[in-house]
């Protein structure tokens, strides 16, 4: 299991086709916003379903859901506990991929692409919350492993992944 994590703009969905590709293995997106305005079983119940999948990549999961619930308070948030069980079950076989970029460079990919859901004034905010995130999940033995998209290519970073595995 591939758990790719990280704020808007650092290829977390090129990455992910493109592994998939490589691997043949289904993409799955994790966490969205659309997941996070049911309750908090709903979500609970729905990260554990997923927790059981091995052959697959998450594009996001349930540090964007910490990261973007905390950014946007009407949207349902894991507990600690509940993000903690989640982890107990996906420690042994999950990778997470945390794709990390310069806030300059991130705010100038939003806006070629566009975003519906976040504005540049709010990416410090996601980076601070993503690195918070992610260091917990190293504290919790996650095995994490960290990519610059400053410096690598989509590509370089799937090669750099597959010798994960």
């Amino acid at each position: 299991m591939f758990i790719i994590e990280g704020c808007d703009g650092t290829f977390k969905t090129t990455v992910a086709n493109k592994l998939s590709k490589k691997l043949k293995i289904p993409v799955i997106k994790g966490s969205s916003f659309e997941l996070a305005t049911g309750t908090n079983k709903q979500l609970y119940e729905h990260f554990k379903t997923l927790s059981k999948i091995r052959n697959v990549i998450f594009d996001r999961y349930i540090y964007s859901n910490r990261v973007y619930a905390t950014l946007f308070p009407k949207y349902t948030i894991l507990t600690n506990e509940q993000r903690s069980h989640i982890e107990d079950i996906i420690r042994n076989h999950a990778a997470i991929i945390y794709l990390k970029a310069n806030p300059d460079i991130i705010i100038e990919r939003i806006r070629i692409r566009g975003d519906k859901f976040i504005n540049e004034s709010q990416i410090d905010d996601i980076l601070n919350m993503y690195n918070k995130a992610i260091s917990d999940a190293i504290l919790n033995k996650m095995k994490v492993f960290t990519y610059d998209t400053n410096k690598l290519s989509s590509d370089e970073i799937v090669k750099e992944i597959l010798k994960i595995k």
